[in-house]
Formats: structure tokens, sequence, C-alpha cells
């Protein structure tokens, strides 16, 4: 055998080992990025958990159209695969925000725990002002109106129902169109500073009335000073209704 066909059979050998090598190592790096992929958690899971938590936490009641969406995530972002359930919980207490931040939790051997924003959308129901209102004046049926407004427009503490006007007044003079919430509203004063009162006071099984003057403004509930009209003594009363005031014995 001459030295040529030896030393194609040697060519050979090594251009089938190598390429043999070659393509295990084209294999491996095809599939480091698949595997490594697989290991981590899917961002379609923790966004999905986070919108059915953002979901439970908002009272629907005069909502329509809700829908909940968690901001896209950097893809760039990797967290290990987690092995159990995922935890999530509130990071505020504000009631029906239309941005809300939900944490996001893996409990398991590598733990890790992300804050996952969330819009809310919804139509709700909520109370304006018909027509211009006077600072003080009661809020009543006529001087109200129901409007359906995006979720995200409505001021912060807004008030959404009737029921909730109840002891209510304007804090200023309003305009008409104005929205109502605790900012523009305040409890309603039933005693006016000036006005003749009857004092009630009460204790150890007796109660006794007597006339008085109010100091000061009274919501229900507030303790006022009152000056006794017969022995001029002032005492801390709580208001009742818009005549009467209670003096605990």
């Amino acid at each position: 055998m001459g030295i040529y066909p030896v030393i194609e059979k040697i060519m050979v050998k090594f251009l089938t080992t190598s390429m043999s090598g070659f393509g295990l190592l084209v294999a491996s790096i095809a599939a480091g990025p698949a595997a490594a992929q697989q290991d981590n958690h899917p961002h379609e899971d923790i966004q999905r958990v986070a919108e059915r938590f953002a979901m439970a936490q908002i009272d629907t009641t005069g909502l329509t159209d809700v829908r909940a969406t968690a901001n896209a995530m950097d893809s760039r972002l990797t967290l290990k695969r987690c092995e159990q359930a995922l935890e999530t919980f509130a990071t505020s207490s504000i009631p029906n925000a239309s941005r809300l931040t939900v944490g996001v939790r893996c409990n398991g051997q590598k733990p890790w725990t992300l804050y996952v924003p969330v819009s809310v959308e919804a139509m709700a129901e909520a109370l304006y002002t018909a027509r211009p209102v006077l600072r003080g004046e009661a809020l009543v049926t006529n001087s109200i109106e129901v409007r359906q407004v995006p979720l995200q427009d409505l001021p912060l503490n807004a008030i959404r129902s009737m029921d909730e006007l109840a002891g209510l007044e304007a804090s200023r003079a309003l305009s008409a169109g104005t929205a109502l919430s605790l900012n523009t509203l305040k409890a309603r004063q039933l005693i006016k500073q000036g006005q003749q009162v009857v004092i009630r006071a009460s204790g150890r099984g007796i109660q006794v009335k007597m006339a008085g003057t109010a100091l000061k403004n009274g919501a229900s509930g507030e303790l006022i000073p009152v000056r006794n009209s017969n022995s001029g003594r002032i005492v801390q009363a709580a208001v009742i209704d818009d005549s009467t005031v209670q003096v605990n014995m």
C-alpha cells in the first residue's frame, strides 16, 4: 500500500471526528438558551397571578367593564422557576385605585420577590353637582347627578352613592359639574355658635335638662363647649341633634 491511501484514510478519520465534535458543540450552544429559558419562571405566569390578585381586591359595586392588566415586564429580567405556587400580597390599602402594585413572592428553595404594577380599568358611578352649591349647604337629590366615568378619572375619596352623603355638607362653594369627594364635603354642622340648646345630663339613673348656649359650631357626635344658662358654667357636651347636646355626669 502506498503512502497516499494511508494519508487519505487519516484525513477522513480526522475530518469525521472533528465534524462530529463540532456538531456536538453547535447542538450544545443551541440548547443552552432553551435550557436556561426553561429554568426561568415565565413572565406570563407572574403577570397572571398579579392580575388575579388585583381583581380580587376590587369592590365592584357600581363598577362595570372591570379589567386588571399587569404592566409588561423587562425581557432581560430572569427569575428562577418557582417549584411552589406563587404568593401574592398587597402593598397599599387604597381602595379601588386605578393603579396599584402587587407583590409576587416565591417561597421555594431559591426565593425571590417581585413588585408588579397593575392598571385597573373600569366604568364607575360617581356623584357630581347638578347646579352650584353654597358652602355649608346640605347635598340633596335635586342638587346631585349620577355619572358613569372611567375609574382613573375619579378623585381620591370620591362619593359614589347617595347614602354616603348622609350627615355631610359642602365645605366650600361648588360649581355645577364638580365631582363630590371627602375633600369637598364635611360633617354637617347641626349646632351653630351662639345657638340656644337643651343640655341633657344623665348618670346614675338620673336625667336632667337645662338651657344653654353653644359656644362653637358642632357636627353630630362632636364635643363642643356649652355655657349653662343658669350657672354660667361651661361644659363639654356632645352634639345629639340640631337642638340638643349631651353631658355625662
